[in-house]
């Protein structure tokens, strides 16, 4: 029997979506696996690949247009298999109580005008063909996709054609090339992407990477930080599109994440980015959760001039201010001790942290998700309040950890590492 293309349901709250473009038409043979559509919803875009191998037909409904969970798209025919017969046997079948509506065949567009528009989609690829990122950058700086030219495969619209036609500069290589990565450890499997927080760089994870076995890992420095180029960030999305834009050019299709304080807002701000292709979240005392951050913190990292200044503000990241070491203020006031780095993370700072405060709240974001989701956070945590993992949605598992400061991957590398193994396995 015919395999039914439905709308699929992708989170528990989901009523309806729309289909945003189709990849394939009417009488294509696809296999199993294979991208067929890319759905929009109000909290994110994602592909749908096909669940079996055949031959596409019936393709129905108009893009953009919203339908409920459950409603029939289209089919996969298998070898010597009609859609005529199909339908047939679809009217033949009793009811079986489902909602109205819900899986029922529309007619509302006559199929000469479905092939219509596949075939004007196929003929100017660039109307329709963009990117998940693309979709939310487009949304979120209010550019019209079909005015932007696509620099992807068969002219697809990229995150960094959206930047470049908001007026950002995007250097040779893409948006991605501002952003450093680096392979802290290869191996096979999804890998795990690790993110900073405020004046950190990737480097750091090193004791916590050497603790996780048999997984590739990944980090990378975000933008004004490391060695990532120095640029303007108004925004949260902005960090996030960035980090995307950065594995999509690396080739990293599907990714564990951690992120810790700014690096775990920017993981929650990825969301609604990547979709599916997100298997574990992982947040380390993450900035995004509330108002409160401390300010005087943020603004000694930005003032320091040298090492003596900047130690103090440093001892605040630990309950146990013994391992601050003299290797530890010297490496991070390597990475201040420029003019012009100290000037992109106050502006950084001035956009993300204004008067001291968080901005921007990303706490519904993890509402929508169905992946394994934790939440670490020690006792002693003096940047931000451990207060804010209050109320968070009830599938997120929230782990405490005792006499523990803000930098628990450091103090607690060996709690941290066997949490993130669950997550990984």
């Amino acid at each position: 029997m015919a395999t039914e293309v439905i709308m699929p349901r992708v989170d528990m709250d989901m009523t309806e979506g729309k289909v945003a473009f189709w990849y394939v038409k009417n009488g294509d043979a696809v296999t199993k696996g294979q991208v067929i559509f890319e759905i929009e919803t109000d909290k994110a875009t994602m592909e749908v690949d096909a669940p079996v191998a055949g031959t596409i037909d019936g393709i129905q409904g108009t893009v953009g247009e919203s339908v409920l969970v459950g409603t029939i798209l289209g089919w996969i025919l298998a070898e010597g298999e009609s859609l005529a017969a199909q339908k047939s046997d679809i009217a033949a079948e009793p009811a079986k109580g489902e909602p109205a509506g819900e899986l029922t065949v529309s007619e509302a567009v006559p199929a000469a005008m479905t092939e219509e528009l596949l075939g004007k989609v196929a003929a100017e690829p660039s109307a329709l063909r963009a990117t998940p990122l693309a979709r939310n950058l487009a949304h979120s700086k209010g550019v019209d996709l079909l005015s932007v030219s696509g620099s992807g495969p068969n002219g697809r619209v990229q995150g960094a054609d959206v930047m470049q036609a908001t007026g950002a500069t995007v250097v040779k290589g893409g948006a991605s090339a501002d952003l450093h990565l680096n392979w802290i450890v290869r191996a096979e499997g999804v890998p795990l992407v690790l993110l900073h927080g405020f004046g950190a760089d990737q480097g750091g994870w090193r004791n916590l990477a050497a603790r996780i076995k048999g997984a590739p890992v990944i980090g990378i420095d975000l933008p004004n930080h490391g060695k990532s180029r120095s640029s303007a960030v108004h925004s949260l999305d902005d960090v996030a599109a960035a980090v995307v834009a950065r594995l999509d050019h690396e080739g990293v299709r599907e990714f564990h994440l951690l992120g810790h304080s700014m690096g775990g807002a920017t993981a929650m701000a990825m969301i609604a980015m990547v979709g599916q292709r997100l298997k574990s979240l992982t947040l380390l005392a993450p900035a995004g959760l509330g108002v409160e951050i401390n300010g005087g913190f943020i603004d000694g990292l930005c003032r320091a001039n040298s090492e003596a200044s900047l130690k103090p503000w440093l001892a605040t990241l630990f309950h146990d201010e013994s391992l601050l070491t003299s290797s530890f203020v010297a490496t991070a006031y390597k990475q201040l001790e420029s003019p012009q780095k100290r000037e992109g993370l106050r502006a950084m700072a001035d956009a993300l942290m204004p008067d001291g405060t968080q901005a921007t709240s990303k706490r519904v974001a993890l509402e929508s998700l169905s992946i394994p989701i934790k939440v670490i956070w020690g006792t002693d945590d003096r940047i931000i309040p451990m207060k804010h993992a209050q109320g968070l949605p009830w599938r997120v598992a929230l782990h405490v950890l005792k006499d523990v400061g803000h930098l628990s991957y450091m103090e607690a590398s060996e709690a941290v590492a066997v949490l993130l193994m669950e997550q990984l396995r």
